[in-house]
């Protein structure tokens, strides 16, 4: 005899979500660029710096999604902020492109002076050679760059464990990946965990339009979002799902709490050298008031 099985309303909710998740990590076409040698990171001096009435801080994709609510955001608290970015667009913007010919120098001297470094950069495409440039190597010229001119913290968004392990496990977007860990790994051996945040959402949402790349949900579509899956009940039910349900049930995160996160890096307030998921990034977010 055959016996039909019927779905709890939670793996109900789950298998449906699967299906949205899923779809907003398929990547698009980008630009062909050719693989560079990858750039050794430099060891930074052990310094930490306390939140002080002005810290000069230069943000870099500062005219980006994150990038630019976190030179608002410290702009507003009375700091000295600048944006570094192709464009230099923005009030004192400086423009550099990364991986450009001479971009290691006119970092270094556009960062001389800096308290802190955040670092915003990253791209995502269906190139795997264009992933690993823009978040990589782009983002490992950037912490020389910091270095060598004295910068005392470095602050970068990353990616979370679970989506690495989820998506890069399945062997989707390999250089993406690949370019995230490089740069994680430059950040710490440089700056170290001390004078160090690696801020890692898993899905980031707000303002007012939807993307495909990189994924993302307007604010009131993500409001809706966190209300389910920020709840009790979904959470206690993806805590116990393997790891493709378990991120697709993961909370999102707004992009002003992830602004707020790097912000309080850039300031020492953080308590660790990471937040890792929405959670542990909210945490770090508190601690701008």
């Amino acid at each position: 005899h055959r016996h039909r099985h019927r779905s709890s309303p939670a793996m109900s909710l789950a298998s449906r979500l699967v299906n949205v998740r899923v779809a907003t990590f398929a990547p698009s076409r980008s630009r062909t660029a050719a693989r560079r040698g990858a750039v050794a990171p430099l060891r930074a001096a052990g310094a930490t710096i306390v939140a002080s009435s002005k810290t000069k801080i230069a943000i870099l994709g500062g005219t980006g999604f994150v990038g630019s609510r976190v030179v608002e955001l410290l702009r507003t608290a009375g700091h000295d902020v600048f944006s570094v970015s192709k464009s230099g667009g923005g009030s004192g913007g400086v423009a550099i492109d990364l991986l450009g010919p001479d971009s290691a120098d006119a970092l270094k001297n556009a960062l001389t002076g800096c308290d802190a470094v955040v670092s915003c950069v990253g791209v995502i495409g269906s190139d795997d050679d264009a992933n690993r440039l823009g978040n990589g190597d782009a983002n490992v010229v950037a912490v020389n760059a910091a270095s060598a001119a004295g910068v005392k913290r470095f602050v970068y968004v990353s990616v979370a464990s679970i989506v690495s392990e989820v998506v890069g496990g399945a062997g989707v977007l390999t250089g993406y990946f690949d370019g995230k860990k490089t740069a994680d790994v430059a950040v710490t051996e440089s700056f170290g965990e001390k004078n160090s945040l690696i801020v890692k959402p898993s899905f980031i949402y707000g303002g007012d339009t939807f993307g495909i790349t990189p994924p993302r949900v307007t604010k009131q579509y993500g409001d809706i979002l966190v209300k389910v899956l920020g709840s009790r009940l979904v959470k206690s039910i993806a805590a116990k799902m393997p790891g493709p349900i378990k991120l697709t049930l993961a909370e999102p995160i707004s992009v002003e709490d992830v602004a707020k996160a790097c912000a309080a890096g850039a300031l020492g307030l953080n308590v660790s050298d990471q937040c890792d998921g929405t959670d542990e990034i909210k945490a770090c977010a508190a601690k701008m008031v």
